[in-house]
């Protein structure tokens, strides 16, 4: 029983890709042609004529209302499993002589513009919020940063954890929480769950609260100078703490609007001031994205839904930027290569990770130019929100990849079934290289004094 049980698990993968890779549209190159770089596409189903080719990914360059691009074969493909047919599957796609790839994945991108978003809401200064610093200087070994500290507040693992506040970030509610957690650990009773479910958003969101109108505070101001109420409650501004309040200073239930505003904020939270700021963008007449000022879907306008789909329109102003991220990128890119006289050419991104086909001989530069272009786009991306420095933890990518082929990580040997000899030893493809900007620049200097 155990061995058709462990063949349909090693089809599993294939199974869902071949007719994806089998509808690849390519182009051959036929051999006698190639020195001279003409596409002959006559030969493409005469296997011994092949040696390289092109695919032309059918990708749709905004096929989500969030402006993702799609593509069901690439940009869903996972990393290469050892007991999985065929995901070795991206590192197939191999760089010809003379060529590499030079890329790399955008650190955090989303969590990073979401926390920049609430330092901007609160006072304009990198890290000034809860949220902000985690991103900033927490660190996975001393249990500071966001993912550790949401599972020591839940009693969960790490990457448990990283589910739940990419979740929560993107949008899901109380719920989603519970029933995940029930999930991940089904011993959990419901009432533990709802409890540790509470327990995590009254500590990363918050909770909301009253905002009260100028006339309001200055009520509360005096209900505080003059001993009605400690500054503890006042601090609390929910419904029942302003009734009991209006009932002390003789001001009628009835006229509580004047002290109380409609609109609610959350508060108390790690989140909460970059929650108010998503809330207030996807609410507002038009939502636009804060950096290119992208516009939303007009079936999502307020005008059109009110206040429905609240959730996928907060959403949207995290994804959408994250858009505009990798747009800054690729204009930004090209226009670096081509100041620069860089023998390179954008080959793909997959989300938040680009990947350019570059000569080999200036695999360095276009490294550089890679990190510069992430320095202007985080600087303009600050910029937009009116914070005019930017943090040197975030300016460069953590590493810059140069490979002959296109893994996720360049010391994947991607053995699998269907690739029992590794790259290495079935395409005699090395690893490649994985740089921070320190060693880059040792490099370059290196090359120049050679």
């Amino acid at each position: 029983m155990r061995q058709p049980l462990t063949i349909n698990k090693m089809l599993s993968f294939w199974r869902g890709y071949q007719s994806r890779v089998k509808e690849q549209m390519t182009v051959w190159l036929n051999r006698d042609e190639e020195t001279d770089g003409k596409i002959n596409n006559t030969d493409r189903n005469d296997i011994g004529a092949r040696k390289q080719g092109v695919i032309l990914p059918r990708l749709v360059s905004a096929g989500t209302v969030t402006r993702r691009a799609t593509e069901k074969t690439w940009m869903t493909a996972t990393n290469p499993l050892p007991d999985r047919i065929g995901s070795e599957l991206k590192a197939m796609v191999q760089a010809p002589d003379g060529y590499c790839f030079v890329g790399a994945d955008v650190d955090s991108q989303e969590l990073w513009i979401a926390s920049l978003l609430g330092d901007a809401n609160f006072t304009q200064i990198h890290g000034s919020t809860a949220l902000g610093w985690m991103t900033l200087q927490g660190k996975k070994s001393d249990g500071t940063d966001m993912h550790s500290k949401t599972a020591s507040t839940i009693g969960c693992s790490r990457g448990q954890a990283k589910v739940f506040n990419y979740s929560r970030i993107y949008g899901a509610g109380r719920d989603f929480t519970v029933n995940l957690l029930r999930k991940q650990d089904p011993r959990l009773s419901l009432e533990e769950a709802d409890a540790k479910a509470d327990k995590l958003y009254e500590s990363t969101k918050g909770v909301k609260r009253n905002i009260l109108t100028v006339e309001g505070l200055r009520w509360l101001r005096y209900m505080v100078e003059h001993g009605h109420v400690s500054p503890q409650q006042a601090n609390a501004l929910d419904g029942d703490v302003i009734k009991n309040l209006t009932k002390v200073s003789g001001v009628s239930w009835n006229n509580r609007n004047k002290l109380v505003s409609s609109k609610k904020i959350w508060q108390g939270g790690t989140e909460s001031f970059m929650f108010n700021e998503l809330e207030k963008i996807a609410t507002s007449k038009e939502p636009r994205t804060p950096v290119l000022g992208c516009l939303i879907s007009k079936a999502l306008l307020p005008e059109n839904v009110g206040m429905r789909y609240l959730t996928s329109r907060v959403n949207w102003v995290v994804q959408s930027s994250g858009v505009d991220y990798l747009h800054i990128m690729l204009t930004c890119m090209q226009w670096l290569i081509s100041e620069l006289n860089i023998d390179a050419r954008f080959a793909i991104s997959i989300h938040d990770e680009v990947r350019y086909l570059v000569a080999w001989k200036d695999r360095y530069r276009a490294a550089m130019a890679l990190q510069v272009t992430n320095l202007l786009t985080r600087s303009l991306f600050a910029h937009a929100l009116n914070m005019h420095d930017l943090p040197q933890s975030v300016a460069f990518f953590s590493s810059i990849d140069i490979d002959k082929v296109l893994r996720k990580e360049v010391d994947f040997d991607c053995q699998t079934p269907s690739n029992l000899g590794g790259m290495h030893g079935e395409y005699n493809i090395p690893i490649g290289e994985a740089l921070n900007i320190y060693e880059l620049i040792e490099k370059m200097n290196a090359e120049n004094s050679s």
